[in-house]
């Protein structure tokens, strides 16, 4: 196989990547930009995907975006269906042991969306319901997600307006920055009232063997319990995540 030939599967791997895995939507030049290759590489392979109706050209915008027909080719719906078999167990142990909400988190687009959460018998319950979306900057399971999302989805999110939704939601650029690198050094992020007023939660990134983003397990209770018990929150979701190994 030719260096060519290898150098084209490559862009068409990153943008299958960058346009269905993140659900991004970007110009021709802010597709060459983020795949590192040349408008000569990667125009071609959109005009392909676009003549199939795997992706979708916007004529006013000249901006690429995916396709439904696009959908077969991705493991995504796989991957999460296996994630929430997996660590489905491993939540109902964590929420009995803590006595607060489980939740499991996937990136979507730039979006973090709710594909499984687990409820204590008695205590009180989160309002996040499964398939739920919440933005990526607020809330310690959205912020873990943005520390590993690839540097298309932070860049994306960090030039946006970040919407304030109380008054402890981070809405500078700098200091979201900061938590970013953070949450990568430790595996982990700790949220108070950042999209809801009295809640608290514990987050920490579901990797796969190559340090890739596969999830965010959550621990969720009130800000009291999170402030009193946040360490041990930490301890049982960095021991949780080592249970389940996914390539």
């Amino acid at each position: 196989m030719s260096a060519a030939t290898i150098s084209n599967i490559k862009c068409l791997a990153k943008v299958f990547e960058l346009f269905f895995r993140y659900r991004l939507e970007l110009s021709l030049a802010e597709t060459v930009v983020q795949c590192e290759a040349s408008e000569a590489q990667i125009k071609p392979i959109l005009e392909k995907l676009t003549k199939r109706e795997w992706l979708l050209f916007s004529k006013t915008k000249k901006t690429y975006r995916y396709g439904m027909k696009l959908l077969p080719f991705t493991r995504e719906e796989i991957l999460k269906a296996e994630l929430v078999r997996q660590f489905t167990p491993i939540m109902k142990q964590l929420s009995i042991a803590c006595n607060q909400s489980t939740m499991l988190n996937f990136l979507e687009g730039i979006k973090s969306v709710c594909i499984q959460k687990i409820d204590p018998k008695n205590s009180i319950h989160i309002a996040t319901r499964i398939g739920g979306e919440s933005p990526l900057h607020a809330g310690s399971s959205s912020r873990v997600l943005l520390a590993y999302a690839p540097e298309a989805v932070r860049v994306s999110v960090m030039s946006s307006p970040l919407k304030r939704y109380t008054p402890f939601t981070i809405t500078s650029p700098e200091e979201l920055s900061k938590s970013l690198f953070e949450i990568r050094r430790t595996r982990c992020c700790s949220s108070i009232e950042e999209m809801s007023p009295g809640a608290g939660s514990v987050s920490c990134a579901i990797l796969d063997e190559g340090n890739n983003l596969l999830a965010a397990l959550s621990i969720i209770g009130t800000r009291f319990a999170c402030e009193t018990e946040g360490a041990l929150w930490k301890a049982l979701l960095l021991e949780a995540v080592k249970k389940v190994k996914l390539a």
